[in-house]
């Protein structure tokens, strides 16, 4: 529809996950160097946490394409509240092995052997976990179990644990002591700023041969920037919108005023969304990647914001204010006390990146 209107070659801002249109953001590119760091070491766990929408997944798939030269045995599972009982089963099954009627130990036996098999033939058995926040806690001890197979000492399965912020704190409330010592290394995604989601923006119009039509009004930027607090999928939905109204409007500029009718008509349908041009609450900076991130504290928000009406919003704003201060606080002092929340430095002498020890 609008790509022909505006004589784009694609779409800019699609929700699907495509490797060739990721932004090196600061955070993707140690996230991307942790994982292959982490893949160097060929052993233990490599942890990705992150808000929804923060390319997490998009990630994954970058990671394969870097990869993809090296002799690799990949199995991917997406975790869905995944049990004790679920657990080896998902796992016989990503890499391709027959799982129905057995045992628990005729399973364990079974992907020992295969992964003997693999290590014989040179190649690095991988096993990634997405949304492996849903995990049971049963199911991330067996997964453990599994990294602690080894031949000769050497491991024979490495495993990344993709999720949401949750699997932090999983891992922390179950004692998970023995886990923990198995990560390698860990990162936690962080939304964009103000400027790395104005060049975000212009990166992905830039890849479809964008040229300058839409003109973009200069408080486009910073205005989506508010209203998305930098989560790159909701960047990607009101662009989307924004360019879709444009073009029922016909319009080959797009200022603040268009953004707004579109923000508008995104929170009458989607209570979800973030108000409309509201700054993010604690929004991160680059430089202080311990602070809590803006997505946790706004989905917070938004769930309360969708059960009031319009005339408590300015009351509700200062409610949600005051309520996320409060979290944030109570999460710092909580993280502090653990070391699961150190800065995101990397692991040596058999310690987390993220003091995970």
């Amino acid at each position: 529809m609008y790509q022909e209107f505006y004589n784009l070659n694609g779409k800019p801002f699609q929700l699907t996950p495509d490797a060739g249109m990721l932004f090196p953001s600061k955070s993707h590119k140690r996230a991307m160097a942790y994982l292959l760091y982490g893949l160097e070491q060929g052993e233990g766990f490599v942890m990705i946490t992150g808000a929804v929408g923060t390319g997490k997944t998009l990630l994954i798939q970058k990671l394969l394409e870097e990869i993809a030269h090296r002799n690799v045995a990949m199995a991917s599972i997406a975790s869905a509240n995944l049990g004790g009982e679920d657990i080896l089963p998902a796992v016989a099954s990503a890499f391709d092995l027959p799982y129905e009627s057995r045992s628990k130990e005729a399973l364990l036996q079974q992907l020992k052997q295969h992964l003997i098999e693999l290590r014989e033939s040179h190649a690095h058995a991988l096993l990634v976990v997405d949304e492996a926040q849903t995990l049971a806690p049963a199911a991330l001890e067996m997964l453990r179990i599994l990294s602690n197979l080894e031949v000769k000492g050497r491991a024979l399965l490495q495993v990344f644990l993709i999720g949401q912020s949750e699997l932090r704190n999983l891992i922390i409330n179950n004692r998970m002591e023995q886990l923990r010592q198995r990560v390698i290394v860990s990162h936690r995604m962080q939304p964009l700023g103000e400027g790395e989601s104005l060049a975000y923006i212009m990166h992905r119009l830039r890849a479809v041969g964008w040229n300058h039509d839409p003109e973009l009004s200069s408080g486009i930027f910073v205005s989506v920037y508010r209203a998305s607090c930098g989560i790159p999928r909701r960047i990607n939905l009101i662009m989307d919108r924004l360019l879709l109204h444009g073009y029922l409007e016909e319009l080959h500029t797009l200022d603040v005023s268009a953004l707004t009718t579109v923000l508008n008509e995104i929170r009458e349908e989607m209570s979800d969304m973030p108000l409309t041009l509201e700054d993010p609450a604690f929004a991160d900076h680059p430089g202080h990647e311990n602070r809590n991130m803006p997505a946790e504290k706004a989905s917070q928000s938004e769930k309360v914001e969708s059960d009031v009406s319009n005339i408590l919003l300015r009351l509700m704003r200062e409610t949600i204010r005051i309520r996320k201060v409060m979290s944030l606080r109570k999460s710092e002092a909580s993280f502090a006390d653990d070391r699961m929340t150190g800065d995101d430095s990397l692991l040596s002498s058999g310690k987390t990146k993220d003091g995970l020890e």
